[in-house]
């Protein structure tokens, strides 16, 4: 099996990134991409690399962690589906709308960054709380489905690694204590207050959120989004329309939703506590998110036949419908791990890493740092496959150089959540599609002009923090 293949080892993740975006068929970008990783690891057995890579992509189908993935992927669709078709979601926006908590856009863009950042103990929850909230409310104000997207993957990640109290923290408190740091927690609280990408990229989207700011790709669906709404405001206009009165609010329907969204937030916590045996930072993470999205699921379908007396037909179907719908994106988050697992075989991360070999000058480290973390989290989609690669080389590096520890280990923190946050095979990304109900490859067009700003403003505080050592 070839594992030292130096830069032919970044081909089928740089090769799939780039036939999605141009063709925007991202299932068979990211299927040619698994089986060239494994035709590049047993060359010149082509078809021994093909057959291997058939066999990985069942064997990652019926691994039994990647089935609660798989299980609350659809979960969530179906519960979108139900609380959307089923008709609960009309009362809780005109509700909103009632209480003036979402009056204008503004308020609604701020709705979500605000809800982005409190459900921090898990990164895919806060995305599909977030969005899925805040979808309903931004059709109809006519905000693009996009920027809700790029607003949810921009609060997600970056808050669940600036408040570690969760498997994020668990999983680099690990990292950085096998690599012999005298106190682990300290040096790891003084590394997130150096995550330079993270702060960023937050306070970037806070910024688009106050001001609305579109730039790049996302202008043109801002564009369609107000054009939509103008077209709906003109077609209830006409007689004859059949709409629920402004005022008709079901509160039953209103509480479904809110019980349903407040349990799915409230239950991983209480989940994690309890598969941790009593420690939230060693609980399941997988287990905890399916139990809480299930668990939200049956509350939203037994609310909504209550509250609505909806026929259990129609609840059934929007079952049905939610977990199709979403469909899609779960073979793609299949594929994309699937594709993880290659590279790292392929040793992807280890040769970006050795790059660092060369001689460079001490002050230029933590920006090098952070952009070869950044080209790595991007190339193989995973924040933490990044942390895994990156910390046991910049925490040695900081010691041998006499160089601040938590600083060099904040450069690699911050390379990999821009990984998670940009690249369009990290399963955050392609989450954050699902929630907000975008086109994928259009979520990572819009988004990659905000991410790569964020990313040379960290670039430039990272090398003047070097020259502050």
């Amino acid at each position: 099996m070839n594992t030292e293949l130096g830069w032919i080892s970044l081909l089928p993740s740089l090769l799939a990134i780039l036939f999605a975006i141009v063709t925007r068929k991202v299932i068979w970008a990211l299927l040619g991409g698994v089986l060239l990783a494994h035709v590049l690891l047993f060359m010149p057995q082509v078809g021994v690399g093909l057959w291997s890579g058939t066999t990985s992509l069942f064997e990652t189908l019926v691994n039994p962690s990647n089935q609660l993935i798989w299980g609350f992927t659809l979960a969530i669709g179906a519960l979108f589906g139900v609380l959307e078709r089923g008709g609960t979601f009309v009362h809780f926006v005109r509700a909103l709308e009632q209480k003036q908590l979402v009056p204008n856009k503004r308020r609604a863009r701020l709705f979500t960054w605000v809800l982005g950042v409190v459900v921090f103990i898990e990164s895919n929850v806060s995305i599909m709380t977030s969005g899925t909230t805040s979808r309903p409310v931004y059709d109809k104000l006519g905000i693009s489905r996009q920027k809700l997207a790029y607003l949810v993957d921009s609060t997600c990640a970056p808050v669940c690694i600036l408040i570690p109290l969760n498997a994020w923290g668990a999983f680099n408190l690990g990292l950085i204590g096998n690599q012999g740091v005298a106190d682990p927690l300290t040096t790891l609280v003084y590394a997130v207050v150096l995550n330079f990408y993270a702060i960023v990229a937050l306070m970037l989207a806070f910024g688009v959120a106050w001001t609305g700011w579109s730039f790049g790709p996302m202008q043109k669906y801002e564009r369609e989004a107000r054009v939509k709404v103008a077209e709906r405001l003109e077609q209830e206009k006409k007689p004859g329309q059949n709409h629920i009165p402004k005022q008709a609010i079901n509160r039953g329907a209103l509480a479904t939703v809110l019980i349903s969204l407040v349990t799915m937030v409230l239950l991983v916590p209480i989940m994690l506590y309890i598969t941790g045996d009593g420690s939230i930072v060693r609980g399941r993470g997988m287990v905890s998110v399916f139990v809480a999205i299930v668990t939200a699921l049956i509350i939203a379908i037994i609310g909504t036949w209550l509250s609505l007396r909806t026929p259990v037909k129609v609840i059934a179907e929007a079952v049905l419908r939610g977990a199709w719908k979403i469909l899609p994106l779960a073979v793609i988050l299949w594929l994309a791990i699937t594709l993880g697992d290659a590279t790292r075989a392929l040793g992807s991360g280890a040769y970006l890493a050795d790059i660092l070999n060369e001689a460079l000058p001490t002050w230029m480290l933590p920006a090098l740092i952070f952009l070869l973390a950044a080209l790595t989290a991007f190339a193989i989609g995973s924040s933490w496959g990044t942390f895994a690669i990156m910390l046991p080389l910049a925490i040695p590096l900081a010691m041998s150089l006499d160089l601040p520890v938590p600083l060099l280990i904040a450069a690699a923190l911050s390379g990999g959540i821009f990984g998670d946050h940009a690249s369009p095979i990290s399963d955050t990304t392609i989450i954050a599609s699902l929630a907000a109900g975008v086109d994928h490859i259009e979520h990572v067009q819009t988004q990659l002009p905000y991410a790569v700003l964020a990313a040379v403003i960290t670039t430039v505080l990272f090398a003047a923090a070097g020259m502050m050592m």
